[in-house]
Formats: structure tokens, sequence, C-alpha cells
């Protein structure tokens, strides 16, 4: 099973919209896929890095489709698209 961390960083003026197309994000994804999580790091005050969890993921194919299909329909600027990284895990 793979988990997903896609993290990026974004300015204190545009978190509210950040995670408005986040939500997006999550309401796009079919209700049985892995849930997802929003995190925000506690440390940042004029720039703050917002984190989408997601796992376990069993095929990870299928679901990196879905989850490009989510985020090109979720209205996230290319600016922020642009930021995004995604880190994946499995168990061991």
């Amino acid at each position: 099973m793979q988990h997903w961390y896609v993290y990026y960083k974004v300015a204190a003026t545009e978190s509210e919209m950040a995670v408005a197309c986040a939500r997006r994000i999550f309401e796009a994804l079919p209700v049985n896929e892995p849930p997802a999580r929003l995190l925000r790091r506690i440390d940042g005050d004029v720039e703050l890095t917002l984190m989408e969890v997601y796992g376990p993921i069993s095929d990870a194919a299928r679901f990196e489709d879905m989850l490009q299909q989510a985020v090109a329909r979720s209205g996230l600027p290319a600016a922020l698209l642009a930021r995004r990284r995604v880190e994946r895990f499995e168990d061991i």
C-alpha cells in the first residue's frame, strides 16, 4: 500500500483560496477512495506549507489518474500547481 504526501508553499494571502481548492480536490475524488486529509504547517506566518495526505492507496496508477483529474478541476492557479510536490511512501 502506498501513502502520498502532496505539499506546497503558499503566501498567507493565498491560503484561503488554496485551502478551498484543496477541498475541491477532495470532493472530486470518488467517495470510496482513500481518505484525504489537509494539513497546515504550524510555524508559518508569511508563507504557509499545506499538505494533502492520501492513503492507503492500493492502485497507484489509477489513483494518480483520478488525482490529476481532480486537481485539474479544482481551480488551483498555475503558480500553485507548479509548487506542488508529491512524495510517495509504501508500507514495509
